[in-house]
C-alpha cells in the first residue's frame, strides 16, 4: 500500500525534533579477547541482553542530547518487546509509534566486542523488519522536524519522505549498516534524503568512489571512517571537509556511529555549519566509545559542549 496525504488537510503540528523509524532489536552482547577467525572456538563472556537497534540507538542519543523524540517500529508480544518499550520510555522517548505484534518474536542481533573496542555484528532476518507502516505511525512521522531511518525499500523511503515533506522537516538516511536495497532503487532512495550517512562499504554498494558523486539539492553527505574520523560535503561545496577522530581510550565502538548521527543532526537543527556539526558529532562519539553497550555513555549536550 502506498501512503497518500490529504492535500486539503491542515499542516501538522510539530511535536518532535527527531523521530526514528525501524531498526529496533535487542542485542545479545558477548565480550572476547579478540574477534574470532574462521573455524576457531574461543571463550566468550555474556555481557547481557541489552536494548539495541541502530535507529533506536540514535533516537536514544538524540533524546540524551535534549531533542524531543518519538519512535516508530514493531516488537513482538514477549518479554523482550516489553524490555525495548520500557527502555524507550526511560529515555523519555514517546513510544506512540511502537506497535506490538502478536505471534512474531522481537528481533535480536548478536554483538561481539573485543578488548580493543572492535566489534562484529550478526543480523538474523525477522518478519517484523518488513512490517507495513500504519496510519497512526504515519501521524507520528508528520509531526517531526527530522525523520531518521535506513533504506529498507523504496516504498518505505517514499512514505517517510512524504511525511517529512508534509511536516516541513528533514528526511535522513543511514547507509552505514546492512543495506537491503541495491541498484537504481537505492540511488533513488538516496536522492530523497536531506542528509545521508555512508561508509566506504556502502559507497561500494552504490558503485561510486567519492561522496562528491552523491550530493544533490540541499543534501549533506557524511562518510564515517571509524577511528580515523569522518568526511562531509554539503550541496554547493567542491571538496569534502575532513574531521579527525579524537584520540581516546576506546572500550566499545558499538553505538558510536548512531551517537555520531544523532549529534550531527542535533547540531544541524541548531543551525550549525557542516564543519561545526562534524566537530560536535565527533566529540559526542568520543565520549560514547569510552563506555560499553550501544547506549552506555551517551552524552548530554552540556558534556559535548564542555569537551569542545
Amino acid at each position: 500500500m502506498t501512503w497518500q496525504f490529504d492535500e486539503f488537510a491542515e499542516p501538522p503540528k510539530i511535536l518532535y525534533d527527531f523521530v526514528g523509524a525501524g531498526g529496533l532489536a535487542y542485542d545479545l552482547v558477548l565480550s572476547v579477547d579478540r574477534l574470532p577467525l574462521a573455524d576457531e572456538k574461543n571463550p566468550a563472556e555474556l555481557v547481557g541482553k541489552l536494548p539495541g537497534g541502530s535507529i533506536a540507538n540514535a533516537t536514544c542519543a538524540a533524546a540524551r542530547l535534549g531533542l524531543r523524540t518519538a519512535y516508530i517500529g514493531w516488537v513482538g508480544q514477549d518479554s523482550e518487546g516489553d524490555l525495548l518499550r520500557e527502555d524507550l520510555l526511560q529515555w523519555k522517548i514517546n513510544a506512540a509509534g511502537l506497535e506490538c505484534v502478536s505471534g512474531e518474536p522481537t528481533p535480536f542481533t548478536i554483538v561481539v566486542t573485543d578488548q580493543r573496542g572492535r566489534r562484529a555484528i550478526l543480523l538474523p532476518p525477522f518478519p517484523l523488519y518488513k512490517a507495513l507502516l500504519s496510519y497512526d505511525q504515519m501521524q507520528v512521522a508528520v509531526q517531526s522536524r527530522v525523520i531518521y531511518t535506513f533504506p529498507r525499500d523504496l516504498v518505505w523511503c517514499g512514505q517517510l519522505r512524504g511525511a517529512a515533506v508534509e511536516g516541513g522537516g528533514l528526511f535522513v538516511l543511514d547507509l552505514e549498516q546492512s543495506i537491503p536495497m541495491r541498484g537504481e532503487h537505492l540511488f533513488n532512495a538516496v536522492q530523497m534524503a536531506d542528509i545521508v550517512f555512508v561508509t566506504r562499504k556502502s559507497l561500494n554498494v552504490l558503485g561510486v568512489r567519492s561522496i562528491t558523486r552523491l550530493v544533490d539539492r540541499r543534501q549533506w553527505v557524511i562518510m564515517t571512517a571509524g577511528s580515523r574520523g569522518a568526511y562531509g560535503i554539503a550541496y554547493g561545496q567542491r571538496k569534502p571537509v575532513f574531521q579527525p577522530a579524537r584520540d581516546v581510550p576506546a572500550v566499545d565502538s558499538n553505538g558510536a556511529g548512531d551517537c555520531f548521527h544523532a549529534a550531527l543532526i542535533a547540531a544541524r537543527l541548531d543551525g550549525a555549519t557542516l564543519s561545526e556539526a562534524l566537530a560536535f558529532a565527533t566529540a559526542a562519539a568520543s565520549i560514547k566509545v569510552q563506555h560499553r553497550g550501544a547506549r552506555g555513555g551517551l552524552p548530554t549536550r552540556a558534556e559535548v559542549e564542555a569537551l569542545l
